[in-house]
């Protein structure tokens, strides 16, 4: 991409964050296209462990360095983040008041993508990739790709633009998202039979019953596959084990809770289906660095008006 090309989105970015509200703080707010969001951090981060949502995330300003258990990757203006399943993820976030960091969230929009799908698949032979490949990958912008977000920023501080063109725009963006190196992500995402799908349903349960008492076979039921093949691909797909993928999406609700409505952290711990205080506070320290009575040490870029959510 050249640096005139990087110049606008920068420029375009800082005027939507002015529109928005949010060009002198670090904050996620939505913006008037449903499914998408702006966000500008206006710090340094050290590496925090979040949880981040299904969607894609493109910088126009500023850069991050995520750790993924025994996976690294970095993602700035040269390329975006895709995450198909909900994932804890630790991410160094580099930035200043000076030169904040800017972009957006884009929320996956599965009718979309498989509409694209079919029609791309009926003209030419793609995504051949076995699917049993980790969820979350970083994809390389390609000038088309950013030409098309430069319009879709000049259009979110206006209603009826926004209205009449904000939804083709994006269809256009997953079209070449789709074309990219990491498309196949996407294209796995939507078929119902693929692995990465298959436990795609399987995190969206875990996500809504976190707090109950969860079972490894239920769950590989759930899947349709045996405990062991279960076992095997989950964690190919999200990198650990259904138990310990389970008791981080704890720990960061639990983290949530504390810091958006003041909970207690024996309070909190019960919320998300700890039954020992004790091994609570253990498992707190030993994930994000300090115990729960120092939260606000490690809050990294959570408001209450972004539910929680970091991407």
């Amino acid at each position: 991409m050249n640096e005139k090309l990087k110049q606008q989105l920068a420029k375009t970015a800082k005027t939507l964050c002015e529109y928005y509200g949010i060009a002198d703080q670090t904050n996620r707010v939505h913006t008037l296209l449903p499914g998408v969001r702006i966000f500008r951090i206006d710090r340094y981060h050290r590496l925090t462990p979040q949880m981040y949502e299904q969607g894609i995330v493109i910088i126009f300003q500023g850069n991050k360095i995520g750790h993924l258990n025994q996976h690294q990757f970095g993602y700035d203006v040269e390329r975006c983040l895709i995450v198909t399943t909900p994932y804890p993820i630790s991410f160094e976030t580099f930035a200043s008041p000076e030169t904040p960091l800017m972009g957006i969230n884009i929320d996956l929009d599965i009718n979309v993508i498989r509409e694209l799908v079919s029609i791309m698949q009926s003209e030419h032979p793609y995504w051949k990739t076995e699917d049993t490949r980790c969820g979350v990958a970083t994809s390389q912008m390609t000038e088309a790709m950013y030409l098309c977000m430069l319009e879709l920023l000049s259009i979110l501080h206006n209603p009826l633009d926004t209205k009449v063109l904000g939804t083709a725009l994006l269809r256009r963006f997953f079209y070449y998202l789709l074309q990219s190196d990491q498309g196949y992500l996407l294209a796995h995402y939507c078929e119902q039979d693929s692995s990465l799908a298959k436990i795609a349903s399987v995190l969206s349960f875990i996500q809504g019953n976190y707090a109950q008492k969860l079972n490894v076979n239920d769950l590989a039921e759930m899947a349709g596959m045996s405990v062991s093949v279960f076992h095997k691909v989950f964690k190919q797909v999200v990198t650990d084990p259904p138990l310990q993928y389970i008791k981080k999406i704890r720990l960061n609700h639990a983290k949530n809770h504390m810091l958006q409505e003041g909970l207690a952290a024996n309070l909190a711990a019960q919320r998300v289906g700890y039954e020992s205080a004790a091994q609570f506070s253990r498992e707190f320290k030993r994930y994000f660095g300090v115990p729960p009575s120092r939260i606000d040490e490690n809050a990294g870029f959570i408001s209450k008006s972004n539910n929680g959510y970091m991407k």
